[in-house]
């Protein structure tokens, strides 16, 4: 498409908007999404309405329609044949050997059907070499290569680079071979539930294939949640300066010395940072700054620190935090080392809270579950807040904090 509208004397932000236009159609369309088997009929009806797009982009006002819609045709027609020969290459290597080395965690009936036809049919790309499981029989046709907990283990030791789950309750089993960087995918039963309520894009033969969704970290919009912290915390120390100047001053009046105070904090994947807010509050020592649950009602709290508490001035200093990477503007509210230790023993899902930078504000924050409040729902509204995390949700946990603000929600 370039090089024709190039050759018919087109400008080039013309050319530079048609090819923009295709990235964004075939984005939309998931043309780019991987397959565990590609074909180059893949999405072709996205294909065909970038090249449309395309071309009524670089031929507006320069040709008539009929030049457009035969540019478009050539365009799909290239790019189909082009895909064709890559997807051709790319088996024909497959066939050859190089396919990825994988593990089928569970060698029940489903797993040993699945693991045959990932033999017989090497153009899938996964070539298993053993399997996962609790007992190792010597009738079958792979060997067991340890049990679902060693699969860190099994791994590193045999270069994994897919795992395929045909069992049940494999979660951490998932999450431990993704952070190993494995493609997961998840090969339902058609009999499962499941099936009849997700899209099966995937399958090997008959068997469909569920692919695990990478981690937030490893997506491309990753790098724009920092530059939103930065941006943010930048411009909210600017404008609440001064405000924080009058707090320090208010705070010294009623308890001292010392206005801003750091605090240790359990971070992003354990580390400890210091979090660093207003003092509303002199702790007798430091053992009770370490494992005072709450200050909501202590009598010691004076009007201005209840004031600098319900307006949550008092969290004003941390966009420092924030611009030092520590922290995130949005995430989970980090917790002090006594009570991580605590709650991870008892909450079911709390240590999983620290796959994410922890935040200002976040997803439990905004639907009230902050201060005194069940523990239990607020891990479950983190790691919601994780599995589902897109850079919209945090722009609207934003919006939403600004608002509880203005409303003067309390803790």
């Amino acid at each position: 498409m370039m090089f024709t509208a190039a050759s018919a004397g087109q400008e080039i932000p013309r050319i530079g908007l048609a090819g923009v236009l295709v990235v964004a159609v075939n984005g939309l369309g998931r043309v780019y999404t991987p397959r565990v088997l590609p074909s180059s009929l893949d999405r072709g009806f996205w294909l065909a309405g970038s090249g449309f797009v395309a071309a009524l982009a670089a031929f507006w006002e320069a040709a008539s329609l009929a030049v457009v819609a035969l540019s478009a045709v050539l365009f799909t027609f290239l790019a189909v044949c082009c895909r064709s020969i890559i997807y051709y290459a790319l088996r024909r290597a497959r066939r050859r050997g190089r396919a990825a080395p994988a593990l089928v965690i569970s060698a029940c009936a489903h797993g040993r059907e699945l693991a045959t036809n990932l033999l017989s049919y090497p153009e899938y790309g996964l070539l298993p070499l053993g399997f996962l499981d609790e007992a190792d029989d010597e009738q079958l046709f792979l060997p067991v290569l340890g049990r679902v907990e060693d699969v860190a283990h099994v791994v590193q030791s045999h270069g994994v680079r897919a795992v395929v789950i045909t069992g049940q309750g494999q979660q951490s089993v998932a999450r431990t071979a993704r952070a190993l960087g494995c493609e997961v995918f998840l090969a339902p039963n058609l009999g499962e539930v499941i099936v009849d309520f997700v899209t099966l894009r995937e399958h090997v033969r008959s068997f469909p294939l569920l692919r695990m969704r990478p981690e937030a970290q490893s997506r491309i919009s990753w790098p724009l949640k920092r530059a939103l912290d930065i941006s943010v915390a930048l411009t909210g120390l600017v404008l609440t300066a001064p405000i924080l100047a009058i707090c320090a001053m208010l705070i010294r009046h009623e308890v001292g010395s010392g206005a801003l105070f750091r605090q240790r904090r359990v971070g992003y994947l354990g580390e400890s940072i210091e979090v660093i807010k207003i003092r509303t509050l002199k702790p007798a020592d430091a053992h009770e700054s370490a494992t005072l649950w709450s200050i909501a009602h202590d009598s010691r709290v004076g009007p201005v620190g209840k004031l600098l508490r319900k307006t949550s001035l008092d969290e004003l200093p941390q966009f420092w935090n924030v611009l030092r990477g520590g922290m995130s503007i949005v995430g989970p509210r980090p917790e002090r080392p006594h009570f991580v230790k605590k709650f991870s023993r008892t909450i079911p899902g709390y240590a999983l809270r620290h796959r994410m930078p922890i935040g200002i504000t976040g997803w439990a924050q905004i639907h009230g579950l902050r201060g005194d409040t069940s523990i239990e729902d607020r891990a479950r509204f983190d790691n919601h807040y994780i599995d589902d995390w897109t850079l919209r949700t945090d722009l609207k946990i934003m919006l939403r904090t600004l608002g509880a603000l203005l409303r003067l929600g309390g803790r």
